[in-house]
């Protein structure tokens, strides 16, 4: 009987070890997969944020771009305003002469 209690111990202290790494082996396999997924989960959310970026630049390239243009156009309108206004000038001073030249006819 103390043989095969001892017996029973040994099977019994060999089941708790082999429980243990099987509990072992499934937690690394757990914790491999969870790592695995979260590298996964890293490396497509760096893609996206890396794409974002990249479109950033891109639309401040063109943004400076467009700024340019922009103050072009307001510097070509600034000067078609100047052109504008002499031609103003110019038109008044005409009309007025072609009035005075008929008022001076009209009264001989």
């Amino acid at each position: 009987m103390a043989t095969s209690f001892k017996g029973m111990t040994l099977l019994f202290s060999v089941f708790l070890c082999l429980t243990a790494i099987t509990a072992t082996a499934k937690d690394i396999s757990n914790e491999q997969r969870n790592a695995y997924e979260a590298r996964e989960t890293f490396h497509k959310k760096k893609s996206a944020h890396d794409n974002l970026l990249k479109r950033i630049v891109q639309q401040e390239k063109r943004l400076e771009e467009e700024q340019a243009r922009l103050n072009q156009l307001r510097t070509d309108e600034q000067s078609a305003k100047t052109e504008l206004d002499q031609a103003k000038t110019n038109l008044d001073e005409k009309v007025d002469a072609l009035n005075a030249v008929w008022g001076s006819r009209n009264q001989k």
